[in-house]
């Protein structure tokens, strides 16, 4: 088995660099060597199935349509769910292959869904969610570049018809998931259909009702990082198509963002925080004075993690240098001059670090400076009355 692993990685590194030079016939010896190890039931490990599935995937590049025609026999056998690597297999052809995948999105998300209701938890449900989450993103990939697909275009409205079937289904069935990993995998998939969903404006409704069970999951699950994935993933996409985010949907996202920051016990750690204040950042620039307003509310009350939290997205805000965000400049330095006289440690070094995000941000503007003189000016009396209390 061990050296059925190797044979397997060395074959897939030639064939990576391979031109197609492989006739038909050894194309299909290969197939049919590499899929029986894939799907065999026993006495192949996991280690041979995922170096064969790897091999499949490898020799796509060059004899695509060969390895999409046998991966797509699998799907179809009636009554049968498809085995575990066969799906993963899947996913990483949409994940390697995204446009040259879309020709078959119809026909493989119809396959899915005849077997849906047989999947219940565990590795098989995992296994199709992966699918979903791929082959959503490769559409994503492909509305947002169909001018580089190399096959005849897909109509996005037809392209949401394929996926809005299977995402009701797992929103119905799978959005109770008891299991850590299973939601994790659930999360994924929905967050990547909805993605596409958001593209066809019949459908975002049902979108943006998701979305607030999305950030619900930040208080389900025991991994917040994927749920910030997803997030980003959702608001990059929102970003592309363009369309406005609804007032309470935008105050939800701000909320649940601030309290993952603000958390003492379970702080995320560096670049979770990355990731949560670019989510900020993205909803920033498609509604900014929504935003400002949010975190200026922030900084007049609550705790002091809270104020911390807050003053670094504001500084985060600051040094971006989207248009809409520099726009509200103005009333982000003045959100921050309400805690100038604020006695906590914490929260004078974040304003601090604010005053240096602002600086960095290459603003020339005289009030960016009059703002730094007046922070320090606060600072200063604040000392001085602790001196006298003294």
């Amino acid at each position: 088995q061990g050296d059925r692993v190797g044979t397997y990685r060395e074959l897939e590194s030639v064939l990576q660099g391979d031109d197609g030079c492989l006739t038909g016939g050894v194309v299909n010896r290969l197939i049919a060597e590499v899929s029986s190890d894939m799907r065999a039931a026993q006495g192949v490990t996991d280690d041979v199935k995922t170096a064969a599935s790897d091999v499949l995937v490898a020799l796509a590049r060059s004899h695509f349509h060969f390895v999409m025609s046998e991966l797509q026999s699998h799907l179809k056998v009636m009554g049968k769910v498809p085995d575990e690597t066969v799906l993963l297999t899947l996913g990483k052809m949409a994940c390697s292959y995204a446009l040259w995948c879309i020709p078959f999105v119809g026909m493989t998300l119809l396959a899915l869904r005849t077997m849906l209701s047989r999947v219940g938890s565990g590795r098989i449900l995992r296994a199709i969610c992966s699918v979903l989450e791929q082959w959503s993103k490769g559409v994503n990939t492909y509305l947002c570049n169909r001018e580089q697909c190399p096959f005849p275009r897909n109509g996005k409205a037809q392209l949401c018809e394929d996926i809005y079937p299977v995402f009701c289904y797992a929103v119905v069935n799978w959005l109770g998931c008891e299991e850590e990993e299973d939601k994790q995998a659930v999360l994924g998939a929905v967050a990547a259909m909805m993605g596409v969903l958001l593209h066809e404006e019949q459908h975002r409704e049902h979108a943006w009702e998701q979305l607030l069970w999305l950030l619900h999951q930040y208080q389900e699950v025991r991994d917040t990082s994927r749920v910030t994935k997803s997030l980003i993933y959702v608001l990059e996409t929102l970003e592309g198509v363009q369309t406005p985010i609804p007032q309470g949907t935008a105050l939800a996202i701000s909320t649940a963002v601030h309290r993952q920051l603000s958390e003492v016990t379970n702080e995320p750690g560096p670049a979770h925080k990355a990731v949560l204040s670019r989510c900020i950042i993205l909803q920033a620039q498609m509604c900014p004075e929504e935003t400002v307003m949010f975190l200026h509310s922030q900084l007049n009350g609550g705790s002091e993690a809270g104020r911390v939290a807050a003053l670094g997205l504001l500084g985060a805000l600051a040094h971006s240098d989207a248009p809409a965000t520099r726009e509200k400049l103005p009333q982000v330095v003045e959100a921050v001059r309400s805690v100038c006289n604020d006695p906590s440690a914490p929260v004078r070094r974040a304003v601090l670090e604010f005053i240096r995000e602002l600086l960095s941000s290459g603003s020339q503007s005289c009030w960016a400076w009059d703002v730094v003189g007046h922070i320090f000016n606060e600072f200063s009396r604040s000392s001085g009355r602790l001196v006298r209390a003294e």
